[in-house]
């Protein structure tokens, strides 16, 4: 049955194939969800993240991220404007602390946050056709969506909310809906398209570091900040405050970002225990934060952070295993 259609074994090369010529669909209910309503919500969120959310419309999202006072990483969180709430979507495992984090800086605003990752599941469809299956489960509003919006949608007899997200392969969305539609979700979207392949979470992760995208808990962490970690579409210079936006803005002006986070290329058939110490000309440069090998081929693709005069394309770097070191080129840029 199409319902039941999944990659083999668990291997990651058959959803690296069918992402880049067709589309993908995993269970991304590890993703953190939280549910913000109340009328001073969009203006508290505003006020705790880097990112200008004000002026956002229903249907209209962002990405944005929470920092700390001395403007480290908390969490990168896509934002979505619905008619009368806010949906969050959080890393892995940073749903309840980004809650607590909400409510430590509510006073008197009338805000509620309800954290659904129990409650609901989130599936996601990637590659370069991913637009192709959920057009015909949800309709047409798919391939109209922005980067980041969100629609209310029905599917499969059930309400659910579409947004599109960070690409994998291509292109990107996200469905939202309770726990226990999940699984008819994602019959309907297997049985209306031959082409699409259910795979398992895991096997996204070469398609993420190919795509530059870091991951909480991995480059998102308190660690770094912002700026090092290449977000800078999810920060305003010319909105007001915000928890960290003097460090955040001060980092920007006077040119003081000491690290920045590249795509690698690592000659290597195993990963390297993480995170694992970057070197260039011997000298120790930044760590490896991500590394997964590449289907088919004898080789690791990685993500990590870097001195930013070694953030170039072609620069040659050392990972440090104990095994001994492995040769690594820099590709550029992991956004």
């Amino acid at each position: 049955m199409s319902g039941t259609r999944a990659s083999g074994g668990g291997s990651a090369g058959p959803a690296w194939e069918a992402a880049h010529g067709a589309a993908i669909l995993a269970d991304r209910s590890a993703l953190g969800r939280l549910s913000i309503a109340g009328e001073d919500a969009l203006d508290l969120l505003h006020r705790l993240s880097t990112n200008a959310l004000k002026g956002l419309r229903a249907g209209e999202g962002a990405a944005t991220v929470f920092t700390t006072a001395k403007g480290r990483i908390l969490d990168l969180v896509c934002l979505h404007r619905l008619e009368n709430r806010l949906l969050a979507l959080t890393g892995e495992g940073r749903a309840a602390p980004l809650a607590a984090w909400i409510d430590r800086y509510t006073f008197r605003e009338r805000v509620q946050v309800e954290d659904w990752s129990g409650t609901h599941g989130t599936l996601g469809i990637f590659g370069a056709r991913a637009a192709e299956p959920v057009a015909r489960v949800v309709g047409e509003v798919a391939r109209r969506l922005p980067l980041h919006a969100a629609a209310p949608v029905t599917a499969a007899g059930t309400a659910a909310v579409l947004t599109r997200t960070f690409p994998l392969g291509g292109d990107g969305f996200h469905l939202v809906a309770e726990t226990s539609a999940i699984p008819a979700l994602r019959r309907a979207l297997l049985d209306a398209d031959p082409g699409l392949l259910a795979i398992e979470p895991g096997d996204l992760e070469p398609l993420r570091i190919e795509a530059g995208l870091p991951a909480a808990g991995r480059e998102l962490t308190e660690e770094y900040n912002p700026w090092e970690a290449r977000l800078d579409d999810a920060i305003s210079l010319s909105k007001g405050c915000y928890v960290g936006q003097e460090v955040i803005a001060r980092l920007h002006t006077y040119k003081k970002v000491a690290h920045l986070l590249v795509r690698l290329d690592i000659q290597g058939v195993a990963a390297p225990g993480l995170p694992a110490e970057l070197r260039y000309g011997g000298a120790p440069t930044g760590r490896l934060t991500s590394a997964v090998l590449v289907p088919g081929e004898k080789r690791l693709i990685g993500l990590g952070y870097v001195r930013d005069e070694d953030a170039v394309a072609g620069r040659i770097v050392e990972v440090v295993t104990a095994a001994g070191p492995l040769p690594g080129t820099v590709l550029g840029a992991a956004r």
